[in-house]
């Protein structure tokens, strides 16, 4: 499944458009970017980056080939 898909999808479910879920994913990405909690930094930096900071679609890609490990 695409990224646009995903975010579509997740739209839908949710009854809202693309672009705010979207907006509320990247809110939620620069919580976790800036979080104090050691915990969730040592979680964030297992993240692979391709540039400087990680995107929305690095992550949910990196997010689904977890998900592929655990279920």
């Amino acid at each position: 499944m695409t990224f646009d898909k995903i975010i579509k999808m997740i739209a839908k479910q949710h009854h809202t458009t693309p672009e705010q879920v979207q907006r509320e994913m990247e809110a939620a990405m620069e919580e976790a970017k800036t979080s104090h909690d050691p915990a969730v930094q040592a979680r964030w930096n297992t993240i692979p980056p391709k540039g400087e900071e990680v995107t929305l679609e690095e992550f949910i890609n990196y997010i689904a080939s977890i998900a592929k490990f655990t279920s």
